[in-house]
């Protein structure tokens, strides 16, 4: 039969003198591990946190840019239908604004005419206007939801501050207690 308890060193022993655990390592030493841990957990959010924020202010770029594309293609009268148009996304590559609005969700119409050429989105006054509506929208979104990205990264910037903090104070406590014995038997 095997003991459960027969690698267990009980607190009496000697190696529990001066707050050596039954590991080999001090109390401070294993609190520091675990705060060296959760330093990197931290800096890892943190990585995540600032590449999304790098994707959303792109987003928004490519958002603007479209934008602008629609407002100048925008036809002057109801009767006339043109092509919503392109533009050059964050990454260099030229977008028509009828595929790109479509393939990121935003609700776009196009009105098909005779003149219409393979693969060009033609749109009348009144489509333009909802389409440059629902990309306002989105827009407005995008902006809420980049609030309360910055509002996460700040709190885990503190948060992280707080344990490199917290893991400062402890080395230096235990850098204190430890000069100390070693005046006393001086």
């Amino acid at each position: 039969m095997i003991n459960a308890m027969s690698g267990y060193q009980p607190y009496t022993s000697a190696n529990s003198v001066g707050n050596v655990l039954p590991g080999g390592l001090s109390l401070c030493s294993i609190m520091v591990l675990v705060l060296m841990e959760r330093y990197g957990i931290y800096q890892d959010l943190i990585r995540s946190a600032y590449d999304d924020m790098q994707a959303r202010n792109n987003l928004l770029k490519d958002m603007n840019k479209a934008l602008s594309v629609l407002r100048t293609n925008r036809p002057t009268d109801e009767k006339a239908a043109k092509d919503y148009g392109t533009f050059v996304d964050s990454q260099g590559t030229t977008q028509h604004v009828f595929e790109w609005m479509r393939e990121k969700g935003i609700p776009i119409e196009a009105t098909k005419t005779k003149h219409e050429k393979l693969n060009e989105h033609f749109a009348k006054q009144s489509q333009f206007d909802a389409a440059i509506n629902n990309l306002k929208a989105s827009i407005d979104g995008a902006n809420s939801e980049g609030e309360m990205a910055m509002i996460y990264l700040q709190g885990l910037l503190g948060k992280h501050n707080d344990v490199a903090a917290l893991m400062s104070n402890l080395l230096s406590r235990d850098q204190k207690i430890k000069e100390m014995i070693i005046g006393n038997f001086r």
